[in-house]
């Protein structure tokens, strides 16, 4: 699943990554834009959910300013 933030015009140039989510010694985590990150997850489609619930949340946070 791709999304845009509200403030993000387009995409930046020659990214290496291609999802905030990703594996250590078999547990998943996401990085937060702040530097931050949620985890661990026990699978990746556990993180991917919870990333999926973080992005909606702040999508209706945003809109409601």
């Amino acid at each position: 699943m791709t999304q845009k933030r509200s403030n993000e015009d387009q995409k930046p140039e020659n990214t290496q990554r291609t999802s905030r989510g990703y594996e250590i010694n078999g547990q998943w985590y996401f990085e937060l834009r702040d530097g931050g990150q949620k985890g661990p997850f026990e699978s990746k489609e556990a993180m991917q959910a919870e990333l999926d619930e973080f992005i909606q949340l702040h999508s209706l946070m945003n809109q409601q300013n």
